[in-house]
């Protein structure tokens, strides 16, 4: 739950994310927004927009999360 927070904190759409909800309805945004926002409706998320959404997603989720495993993997290895 956690993580999906924060990765939706780092989006350029919506209202924010409310963390703390329903102990406090405020909502945050990062102060840098770089992943971009997915289209909603299936139709939609196959057009150019949707395109640059799965570039997006893999600049900044997938290829960290690909060498941070590796990395895992590396120390894992060593020991």
């Amino acid at each position: 739950m956690l993580s999906h927070s924060l990765l939706d904190a780092l989006t350029t759409g919506g209202k924010g994310v409310a963390i703390l909800s329903p102990f406090d309805n405020t909502r945050y945004f990062f102060p840098w927004k770089v992943i971009r926002v997915s289209p909603i409706g299936i139709s939609n998320f196959f057009t150019q927009r949707g395109v640059v959404v799965v570039i997006s997603e893999l600049k900044w989720i997938g290829i960290p999360s690909l060498i941070y495993i590796i990395g895992v993997k590396l120390f894992q290895n060593k020991n």
